[in-house]
């Protein structure tokens, strides 16, 4: 079974046979682009596989403790943009009262966070390179957020958890009056400050596809975009913005709390009953060093 990409490649659309992504395997190539790891599920996949080792997520973090994985993802049958192509589905994470991380098993819990994040098991050549992180995400209309909170959505984690590289956010971010509560934002390294390198809205419905391709030998991050089946637009030029330190992919809802104190992670207003999600599709990261974008 074979699916088309198409490919940036001098300024025109290039369109190519793709091969179908399989659960197990990590490794796949779309023409000329070789995925080099791939988070999408294939349509036989069960809450289950997250809390095992054989899939494309690990299943211990980032998540509350005494939980599972399983009980924080649920597969709603959607599809995304580069899910169809591959018989893949969708799936959603999610945080509740329980949603405390604990990094380590230590007795400091992060007790004014809410948080539950995919981390892939195996992307060390994710961080080397050029290389283009795609993704698709939408509110579960079923989980709604409350964005007069700060969301972490997608980052990018140095290996020495000292800063994000990249981050995705939504909601009221901290220290500002709102005015961009329902957009999705894309910001840089977070040693440089809280300016968005771009922003979209985020929009009820319908999935947002993201493309991120990051070259980390220039240092730079180039921002692709478009809404429900659209094939992606470029949006933004090459940007500087510092990719050193490795690192791990996070994907998931990181609830940040409002009137933190000096310690964000255990200081702050979290309300109580929460039940909020974000549906995921077409999760995977390709070798970009020819040049190459997959836009549909």
């Amino acid at each position: 079974m074979y699916a088309q990409a198409v490919y940036v490649l001098g300024g025109l659309a290039v369109v190519n046979a793709a091969s179908v992504h399989q659960l197990q395997k990590v490794k796949s190539k779309q023409a000329n682009a070789t995925v080099v790891w791939d988070g999408r599920l294939s349509k036989t996949a069960t809450a289950a596989d997250f809390d095992g080792t054989a899939g494309p997520f690990k299943p211990d973090f980032t998540k509350g403790q005494n939980v599972s994985f399983s009980d924080l993802v649920f597969l709603p049958g959607d599809v995304s943009l580069f899910d169809t192509a591959v018989a893949a589905q969708a799936l959603t994470v999610t945080v509740n009262d329980n949603s405390i991380f604990a990094p380590g098993g230590t007795n400091l819990p992060q007790t004014a966070i809410r948080r539950t994040e995919l981390m892939p098991t195996n992307s060390t050549s994710a961080t080397s390179g050029v290389k283009t992180l795609h993704f698709s995400m939408k509110v579960d209309s079923t989980r709604p957020l409350n964005v007069s909170h700060e969301y972490l959505l997608v980052f990018l984690e140095t290996a020495t958890f000292d800063a994000n590289q990249f981050r995705v956010k939504t909601g009221t971010q901290i220290g500002s009056d709102g005015a961009t509560k329902n957009d999705l934002l894309i910001l840089g390294n977070s040693k440089d400050g809280n300016e968005p390198l771009f922003s979209t809205p985020f929009v009820a419905d319908q999935f947002t596809n993201i493309a991120l391709k990051m070259d980390f030998n220039a240092n730079t991050i180039q921002v692709f975009q478009s809404t429900g089946t659209a094939a992606l637009v470029q949006r933004t030029e090459p940007l500087a913005n510092d990719l050193s330190g490795n690192g791990e992919l996070h994907f998931g809802v990181n609830k940040n709390p409002t009137d933190p104190g000096t310690d964000s992670l255990r200081s702050g207003f979290q309300e109580a009953g929460i039940n909020e999600g974000i549906t995921y599709g077409g999760i995977f990261v390709e070798d970009s060093a020819n040049g190459k974008v997959s836009l549909q």
